[in-house]
């Protein structure tokens, strides 16, 4: 029952990805916990892999206390990213078959060692990382009317839907990445960050991260990309939206929304 449970529902959440056909919210009764929200995680990533996809990196959400409390969780949250959903620095968004798309503001990391030890500090992150960039996270629920629960957004990969990364600068002794500020302008509006709300600096949720992969006996390898959690609230965005996102010495990234 659990393995025919965790197959439908992630041939669901796969197919909503791809035909833009949102999941029934019924659905979600089957999942039986967060332990199962991770398998149906994991086998969607399957899905994609076998149909021609190539995963390149991890997502960590939920890194703000306030998101946590939103859906009861004592941690963060994991997801991957797909090679087909990553758009190149100056291609616009396509909103044509997302279903609510919201943008956040994030720092990227490359890593240039992998983080294999159960230990992994944000400092082990900083020695491990190759470059960081400003980035562009657009997540969007596949589950009609959202995710209302933990299981159902950790099911959901997290909300990943498409990212963006800027240009790459290679980390600097006199950069404290605790303390970046950010800025996400769409039109008049302007929304405020740091990275600070991203669990006190963007390399604790990479440590997070690489700790809670070795639970499932998976690591973060060189080459891995990881998006750290957002600097800004949670954005709506909407056809003919030009973003602007500025991270001060780490750089600026723009995404327009066709």
């Amino acid at each position: 029952m659990w393995e025919a449970g965790k197959a439908g529902t992630a041939a669901a959440v796969d197919s909503a990805a791809v035909d833009s056909a949102a999941v029934d919210p019924a659905l979600a009764d089957r999942l039986d916990g967060l332990e199962m929200a991770y398998a149906v995680q994991a086998a969607t990533l399957e899905l994609a892999i076998a149909a021609g996809e190539r995963a390149i990196g991890h997502k960590v959400g939920l890194t703000a206390r306030p998101a946590r409390e939103t859906f009861g969780a004592d941690e963060p949250a994991a997801g991957h990213l797909l090679a087909s959903r990553q758009l190149e620095d100056g291609q616009p968004l396509v909103a044509a078959g997302l279903f609510a798309p919201v943008a956040e503001v994030e720092v990227a990391f490359t890593l240039g060692e992998a983080l294999p030890g159960p230990g992994v500090t944000a400092g082990d992150v900083r020695d491990a990382t190759a470059t960081v960039a400003p980035a562009f996270e657009i997540v969007d629920s596949r589950w009609r009317g959202g995710a209302r629960t933990l299981p159902m957004l950790v099911a959901d990969n997290t909300n990943a839907a498409r990212a963006m990364v800027g240009p790459p600068v290679v980390p600097s002794a006199s950069v404290d990445l605790s303390k970046v500020a950010a800025t996400l302008t769409i039109g008049s509006r302007t929304v405020p960050g740091s990275a600070a709300a991203v669990m006190g600096d963007p390399a604790e949720a990479v440590a997070w991260l690489a700790r809670h992969l070795l639970r499932s006996g998976r690591r973060l390898e060189a080459g891995d990309l990881v998006l750290s959690g957002t600097l800004c609230a949670p954005t709506a965005i909407s056809t003919g939206d030009h973003l602007v996102a500025d991270l001060g010495a780490l750089g600026r990234i723009t995404l327009d929304v066709d």
